[in-house]
């Protein structure tokens, strides 16, 4: 058989120097900022069906009273369209609790999603604008994004979001956080695909150098309540960018793990939580119920992951208007031509040759490393991708003394031009590659692993992985690919964002691979097959088993 054609291309505030002269603060709402966005996204988009929906459809909007007042300050700004017309939701993320005035303090906010329901196209959107965004604010003038909340609550915002982005706005849905722990708890937690390595501890720190603690290892897994939050929230040595990239990927596993028909078992308790920390637009059953059949048309679609255009300055974020209105096309599924069953894209600018960042990480006396062998640098070619044989055989090997027998360990041959493998570091408390065991929703336990390898394209490192489960071949993740294709007697499972192939998976009996793309999806599509493709498998040996007793 021949190859096909190439593929186109979240704790108090951070106290002063001087340490805390007061008690500390209550935490701020707005921490809870993307949690429940995300729930509503899986609450107006999951699958269900029109009997479950017009069973619950009264019992919230006589709960939505308090959206009133909402409803009349916005109805003049608000698109009014068509049954059954495509629609664009504007979900913000803040501190104020549902039915508190706007007038005297809006509150914060640092989290502006917007949703898009296209049944037309069999297609959900989601985008988020970048808090750091450089803007014009009418009547205050040029700000981050964020300070449009806090200027004018979300009537400015929406104004500037409008102004922004050309698109009409059907509803608003404004957020406040408290408490969304436990509605994500309450959905049975989200299975996701963690990049990498998140951990700080506080201890033996001053209380200058002190921020939220966190302690997330990589690799497949069930996030739950506090665990979730930190994830997405995390920000200390992320920029605005990837922490947008972050929370989009999370809710697209929540949505893709939870349908409507779930959360209906336990309406009591949704319906607190729906109308106790949102405010929206939507005053009435009738704007309910059309919001709701909207989604219900749209049921099965899977979610397009849209990156906003950003670049990083020293102050702000920026965007031309020539990429908001590329990027504005995307949201609306007007770009992206087909060839040989993928999006075209375009591939990203030249990689730096031999650079392999170290991710900022803190130096102490203590610190133990572990070196990885270093890929060469690459050679003319379509993909970027240079032999890595050695550099994946020594990941293998410390899976396979791990993890027994039974399990094939596959590892990558190819890398990206100055990639590598993320360094096993004691003061971090990184053990690369980390092998670890992970329960399926029948509570199986199933053996697994992950190798994150990081490089450096542009400024930032990025983060993508290897990632192996024993004995689970079905995980969630693996829902609904975007095509499967054989290649040299390999079935692969391609999985396609928007114009971008996020992941690649394959299976082994009843063990299943596959290869993630970082959350800046910055591996060009023919790097993410042709890292799928060099994958090269170690045949772990059975322990022997020790003899009892003693020999005859």
């Amino acid at each position: 058989m021949t190859d096909p054609a190439p593929l186109p291309g979240w704790s108090p505030k951070k106290p002063p120097p001087s340490g805390d002269s007061e008690p500390a603060p209550k935490p701020r709402r707005f921490w809870w900022r993307f949690l429940l966005a995300g729930f509503i996204i899986i609450i107006i988009s999951a699958g269900a069906t029109a009997f479950g929906v017009l069973h619950y459809v009264d019992s919230i909007a006589e709960a939505l009273g308090h959206n009133h007042k909402l409803h009349n300050k916005l109805e003049k700004a608000l698109a009014h369209l068509d049954t059954g017309a495509p629609e664009n939701i504007l979900i913000l993320g803040s501190d104020k609790r549902a039915g508190e005035e706007f007038e005297e303090d809006p509150g914060r906010s640092d989290t502006t999603i917007l949703l898009r329901i296209d049944p037309n196209q069999g297609r959900i959107s989601v985008m988020s604008i970048p808090r750091d965004l450089k803007v014009e604010i009418p009547e205050f003038g040029t700000e981050k994004f964020n300070a449009a909340y806090s200027d004018g609550g979300p009537k400015l915002t929406l104004q500037v979001v409008k102004e922004l982005t050309g698109l009409p706005i059907s509803h608003v849905v404004n957020v406040d956080f408290l408490g969304f722990v436990r509605a994500v708890d309450a959905i049975g937690c989200v299975y996701t695909d963690v990049d990498r390595r998140y951990y700080h501890s506080n201890e033996g720190l001053p209380a200058s150098e002190q921020y939220s603690e966190i302690n997330i290892q990589p690799g497949y897994q069930l996030l739950c309540g506090k665990k979730a939050l930190e994830y997405v929230r995390y920000r200390h040595t992320d920029t605005d960018i990837v922490r947008s990239a972050r929370q989009q990927s999370f809710i697209s596993n929540a949505r893709g793990q939870v349908s409507l028909n779930d959360l209906l078992f336990d309406q009591s308790r949704l319906l607190d939580i729906f109308t106790e920390y949102t405010t929206s637009d939507i005053s009435d059953a009738k704007e309910l119920l059309e919001v709701l059949k909207l989604a219900v048309a749209a049921r099965g679609a899977s979610i397009d992951q849209v990156h906003f255009p950003a670049e990083l300055g020293p102050s702000f974020v920026y965007a031309s208007e020539e990429a908001i209105h590329a990027t504005v096309k995307e949201f609306l599924g007007e770009t992206g031509s087909e060839s040989n069953g993928f999006p075209e894209r375009s591939k990203k600018s030249k990689q730096k040759k031999g650079a392999r960042s170290k991710g900022g990480k803190s130096k102490a006396k203590n610190k133990v490393k572990v070196e990885k062998p270093i890929v060469e640098s690459a050679p003319p070619g379509s993909d970027e991708l240079v032999p890595a044989a050695e550099a994946g055989e020594a990941e293998a090997k410390v899976v396979a003394r791990k993890v027994g027998g039974g399990f094939p360990v596959f590892y990558a041959t190819r890398l990206p031009s100055g990639a590598g493998y993320q360094e096993s570091d004691s003061y971090e408390h990184i053990q690369d590659p980390r092998v670890y065991h992970l329960k399926d929703p029948d509570n199986n336990r199933h053996p697994a692993y992950r190798m994150v390898a990081e490089y450096q394209p542009e400024y930032e490192t990025n983060y993508f992985g290897i990632q192996g489960i024993q004995g689970w071949s079905d995980p969630p993740i693996l829902d609904n690919p975007s095509e499967t294709r054989t290649i040299h007697g390999r079935e692969y499972e391609i999985f396609v964002d928007g114009e971008t192939v996020k992941m690649v998976a394959w299976h082994r009996g009843e063990d299943t691979y596959w290869v993630s793309n970082s959350l800046q999806q910055s591996l060009t599509n023919d790097q993410m097959l042709g890292i799928a493709r060099s994958a090269h498998v170690i045949l772990p040996k059975r322990k022997k088993q020790k003899q009892r007793g003693k020999n005859r």
